[in-house]
């Protein structure tokens, strides 16, 4: 593992000083991070999306696709370096760096489209690819939103896997590395 860290954080020196990230085009202003953090890093994702199809607690004639996990690698250009298997954290490859967040604003992407959104983040472990990672922006995704159609009481408890992809920009707090 020491080889492997070591070349991470080659592989992360190598990468574009926070202020020559630029801020995602398009995004309204609830997806804004606050003035105190920066761009530190960028990554694209490419995956599936899970969705299973459920009977409605509510409505026992109703049947929709509801999502159950992801399951994406993200990547520096064509290295993967991290994963997004479970709701709400990204895995890091390399480190024992994760980090974890929830869902603070989004704004529609349009079609089938997965929404852009602001995450909150939390960073778990010390020394490593998301030290310090404190939101993360979901943004210029293709494709993985719910099915619109195929989901009836013949086929409860089956899966969709919609393809997406996905740009995520992660921030840290200005000053910090």
């Amino acid at each position: 593992m020491g080889n492997r860290s070591l070349l991470l954080g080659a592989a992360l020196a190598a990468m574009p000083a926070a202020a020559a990230i630029a801020e995602p085009d398009g995004i309204t202003a609830p997806l804004r991070v606050p003035a105190s953090e920066a761009p530190a890093f960028v990554l694209n994702g490419n995956g599936v999306y899970i969705y299973q199809c459920r009977q409605a607690v509510s409505d026992a004639n109703t049947y929709a696709w509801a999502f159950v996990v992801p399951d994406a690698t993200l990547y520096e250009g064509t290295r993967s370096v991290a994963r997004h298997a479970t709701i709400g954290l990204y895995e890091s490859l390399s480190d024992r760096t994760s980090v974890s967040g929830v869902v603070r604003s989004s704004q529609p992407a349009g079609g089938t489209n997965l929404p852009w959104v602001l995450i909150r983040a939390q960073p778990i472990g010390e020394g490593g690819l998301f030290t310090n990672v404190s939101s993360i922006q979901r943004v210029n995704t293709t494709g993985g939103a719910a099915p619109s159609s195929g989901c009836g009481p013949d086929n409860v408890g089956e899966e969709a896997r919609v393809a997406y992809r996905a740009d995520y920009y992660f921030y840290k707090r200005v000053g910090t590395s």
